[in-house]
């Protein structure tokens, strides 16, 4: 008698369900056909959202033209009232202009400022090949209002000669080592460098096997996109682009290893500067600087780099940094207007630079 009872509150809720179903139907659309509540609402919000701006403020009887184009009739009245209930029942911010006669959203899901800087880090990301930059920047438009869209899909003209990876899988497997650090498992992969070799563009490290590490976080590094990773039999962390692995797998069944090592904020604290994911010894370098070069020190280190004047026409600042070739590229970068001054190892290893740089450059005549 219980399990009836039940059947039949069941029984009685899903009829009570339908008829507030029938009772919900709007008035026959223009191909004979009836429109839910429900579906009048989604529109509504849809053309709010894309259409009314505090800058062009949209009114009832624009809306119901646009309710009609796509085969739903409803009076303005009842406009009135789903806006409302848009309002105050599903939390859409919108508002009434009255000196403007019409609504608008006053908190739009994203602002244009917002829009466009995630398509430009979209097309300024050289790990993303151009069709799929193409493809994500697409579906970011398609969440602007019609006012700002002109604005973003311009935008894709600037990155069409930029140099970018070749591999189309690179989005959608780096979803895989996402998925591996959520759930505390290694992930295998094949890793590879180009060759001038057209018969064979792409070496293997490993002879082609697969690396097994444990995944701990993606960075960003000049445009690139990196995976850093414990690797157990060397009891080291080490970085890999992810442009250029291949094979990427599932989670796999063994769990990380490398937890007590990890260390988090020593990827966002950036307390030692490494120049393009290329570690080496730590050392805080003394670098005296022509003053012009202010902004390229700034760039580099940040806002809160001490800089100390020396003359008129020098400063001098203290980097914190991991010695490493690319570093002294960058020094060399701006020849004789800067120098290091200390320590002695950064001296070392940009005298070290320097010469095997100059020995390919001598007259062997």
């Amino acid at each position: 008698m219980a399990d009836q009872e039940k059947w039949d509150l069941s029984r009685e809720e899903i009829e009570r369900r339908l008829l507030q179903l029938k009772q919900e139907k709007q008035e026959p659309t223009r191909g004979g056909r009836s429109s839910g509540q429900g579906v009048k609402l989604l529109y509504i919000r849809d053309y709010l959202y894309h259409h009314a701006t505090r800058e062009h403020p949209q009114n009832a009887n624009r809306i119901q033209e646009f309710l009609a184009n796509h085969g739903i009739e409803a009076s303005v009245k009842t406009i009135y009232n789903d806006i409302v209930r848009l309002r105050d029942d599903f939390a859409v911010p919108v508002e009434y202009n009255a000196s403007k006669w019409g609504y608008y959203i006053t908190k739009p899901e994203f602002e244009p400022h917002e829009l466009r800087l995630m398509v430009d880090s979209i097309q300024a990301s050289k790990f993303i090949t151009q069709k799929e930059a193409a493809t994500i920047s697409q579906k970011i438009v398609r969440l602007a209002d019609v006012y700002t869209k002109p604005s973003l899909t311009d935008r894709h003209a600037w990155v069409s000669d930029r140099v970018r990876s070749k591999n189309e899988d690179v989005v959608r497997e780096a979803g895989r080592i996402h998925q591996a650090i959520a759930e505390n498992r290694k992930i295998g992969f094949r890793y590879f460098h180009y060759t001038p070799d057209r018969t064979k563009p792409k070496q293997y490290s490993k002879s082609g096997d697969l690396y097994i590490v444990s995944p701990y976080a993606l960075l960003w590094d000049g445009g690139n996109y990196y995976l850093y990773a414990y690797i157990t039999e060397k009891d080291e962390f080490r970085t890999f682009r992810v442009d250029r692995m291949e094979a990427i797998t599932r989670p796999l069944a063994d769990k990380r290893d490398g937890a007590d090592a990890f260390k988090a904020e020593a990827l966002t604290s950036q307390e030692y500067k490494v120049f393009q994911q290329y570690h080496g010894e730590k050392a805080k370098v003394k670098i005296r600087f022509i003053n012009r070069l202010a902004d390229a020190v700034i760039d580099q280190f940040g806002k809160d780099t001490v800089l100390v004047p020396v003359d008129n026409d020098h400063f001098c600042a203290i980097l914190p940094v991991e010695l490493s070739p690319p570093f002294c590229a960058w020094v060399a970068t701006f020849g004789r207007a800067a120098k290091i001054l200390s320590p002695d190892t950064a001296i070392t290893e940009m005298r070290k630079f320097i010469e095997k740089v100059s020995d390919m450059y001598k007259d062997e005549g």
